[in-house]
């Protein structure tokens, strides 16, 4: 994506060409037809100042009054038509400004949307969008149109005298030159402005989304500070652009009045030497007023534009960043039909951090179900996050039936991996939605018999409003247990050859787990599985169980083997089963 504004508004402009050259003609044409009033007037007063009154000096006023009126007429259609243009051209224009920053913003990896919050990425691509309307209207209203009408002004002005029109255009380009210069100092002081107004929008959504967090701890007081804080920042931030922008729009009032007083005096000086006529006073004097007019648009777009360009630049700063995981050029998909996974020599470290895995080393045989065990920090969620390519890897390689990962499209390889997480996200749609999330072509009926398989359809049938119950936002008027049941009905419906397991039933009350555990011995039946756990019930029935510690393997075996070995996992176990104990006795 461009991080340039004017290549950034270019790219959709230039795609609906055909739509801007409309534009153009018509205004143009709006603009001749209109100062075509002026010409004709002109004229009139020639023809009053210099004809007898008699009946043919009427006879040709009443056709300059005639072409008047067609002249106003034609303007006013053409204005018309370049409304009905406006409408073809902007909602095409802003839909796909929308649609290439949504798909962009969903590219970026998993550590984009962990550095940022939503709420301030939101904001910004809505600053964006609205902006690039605003500046679409400006650029055609504030810019194009008034410059057409400078040069047909001109043009018309040429018709009386070539010197005036040329000593015109001279003072024009100067003044409009020096008070662009002025006007761009404004840029820096819009993009602050905006940066910290995304800033504080992002503070007060994610203070929002953690309402029950706030109330928990009592913490209104604190986050009504820290969204006060931001606020007068911003407050603070939009002064100086006031100010600054009241400063300079004082020194360009000062340029128009010397302007203007230079056009007048230009024209009187003309008319004594005697190189215009009484019409074409009229006429010059009459296109003046036009003049100052198109420059004082120009001046207000520029002010209004310098603030539309600071806004999309902010925006651009974060959203154009480059995506850090990206396919490669002509990537096929890949094809998995034993799901052999071999992870050979792995290197990862995280931006500046230090290597979490080197030379780290794993085979997974075709429907092997592993566990990964360790200390929080070992690598394990890392781990099964490298697997669905989050992130990139700094060296080795990770394979899947003999094809890189690396080297495969990311959506192929994403849906051939059945996700269920500790802490399962649910849209704020209904359950139906969610659980049909997992295959979007399923069938009421198997969207029903994946959530029997999970144990939750008697509790959906039970809801208001059954299957078309809405969650929440990210599942919150379900309970832990609801939430991961749904959860597991999604990646049963998926039906992907791998299946990750990411303490998949931490969630539940026992009753429940029973139920979830039944369910998964027969989910995993002939998926090759990876399950991130610490509870006994679901380690048990891994074919290997593998513990981590620092991004590296320091046993692996079955259940029973690392029990008589009596090391790090026999720790692990000695303290779930006193734990279970002490919550029996």
């Amino acid at each position: 994506m461009e991080t340039s504004v004017a290549a950034f508004l270019w790219k959709y402009t230039k795609k609906l060409k055909v739509w801007c050259f409309l534009i153009i003609i018509t205004f143009a044409l709006a603009t001749v037809f209109g100062r075509m009033f002026n010409y004709l007037s002109a004229e009139m007063v020639d023809l009053i100042s210099s004809a007898p009154a008699n009946a043919e000096t009427l006879h040709k006023l009443l056709l300059l009054s005639g072409a008047v009126f067609i002249a106003i007429s034609v303007q006013s259609l053409l204005e018309v038509a370049q409304r009905l243009i406006d409408v073809r051209f902007m909602p095409y224009y802003l839909s796909k400004i929308s649609r290439d920053l949504f798909n962009h913003a969903h590219k970026h990896s998993s550590s984009f949307f962990a550095e940022e919050m939503a709420g301030n990425i939101a904001g910004k691509i809505k600053n964006i969008i609205n902006n690039a309307e605003t500046a679409y209207f400006h650029i055609l209203h504030g810019l194009l149109q008034p410059v057409l009408s400078f040069l047909i002004n001109i043009i018309f002005i040429y018709t009386v005298n070539v010197r005036l029109a040329l000593c015109f255009t001279v003072i024009t380009i100067f003044f409009a030159i020096l008070m662009i210069c002025l006007k761009r100092k404004l840029i820096p002081f819009s993009e602050r402005k905006n940066k910290l107004s995304s800033e504080s929008m992002g503070v007060m959504v994610d203070s929002i989304t953690n309402s029950d967090l706030v109330k928990n701890f009592s913490n209104y007081l604190y986050e009504k500070h820290r969204y006060y804080t931001s606020v007068n920042k911003m407050m603070k931030a939009l002064r100086t652009e006031v100010l600054q922008t009241s400063k300079i729009d004082y020194a360009v009032k000062v340029v128009f009045d010397v302007m203007t007083v230079s056009f007048i005096l230009l024209v009187f000086y003309f008319w004594y030497a005697q190189n215009i006529s009484i019409g074409g006073v009229v006429l010059v004097l009459s296109l003046i007023s036009s003049m100052i007019h198109v420059v004082a648009n120009i001046s207000m777009f520029t002010t209004r534009f310098v603030q539309v360009v600071g806004a999309i630049r902010d925006g651009l700063k974060l959203l154009a960043k480059p995506c850090e995981v990206t396919d490669k050029p002509g990537a096929p998909a890949i094809t998995i039909s034993e799901a052999d996974i071999r992870i050979n020599n792995l290197n990862y470290h995280y931006k500046e951090a230090r290597a979490l895995f080197e030379n780290f080393s794993l085979h997974i045989r075709p429907g092997e179900k592993v566990g990964l065990v360790g200390h929080s920090g070992s690598g394990k969620s890392t781990l099964v996050r490298l697997l669905s390519r989050y992130y990139d890897i700094q060296g080795g390689a990770i394979l899947i039936d003999g094809q890189n990962i690396a080297d495969v499209t990311q959506d192929s390889l994403r849906r051939n991996i059945a996700l269920i997480p500790q802490d399962p996200s649910l849209f704020h749609r209904s359950i139906m939605e969610n659980i049909r999330y997992g295959c979007l072509s399923a069938t009421d009926e198997e969207v029903f018999e994946a959530a029997r398989k999970a144990y939750c359809h008697d509790f959906i049938l039970k809801m208001p409003q059954g299957y078309n119950s809405k969650v929440g936002e990210r599942g919150v008027m379900l309970s832990g247990g609801e939430r991961q049941r749904i959860a597991i009905a999604r990646a049963i419906l998926k039906a992907a050859p791998i299946l990750i397991l990411d303490e998949a039933t931490s969630a539940l009350d026992s009753e429940s787990e029973h139920y979830i555990q039944k369910s998964l011995k027969s989910l995993m039946k002939g998926k090759t599985v990876i399950a991130i756990a610490h509870r006994l019930s679901t380690l048990k029935e891994m074919d290997r169980i593998v513990v981590m510690d620092n991004g590296k393997i320091i046993e692996e075996g079955t259940h029973e083997a690392l029990i008589r070995k009596k090391g790090a996992y026999f720790g692990f176990y000695n303290m779930q089963v006193s734990g279970f104990i002490g919550e029996t006795q």
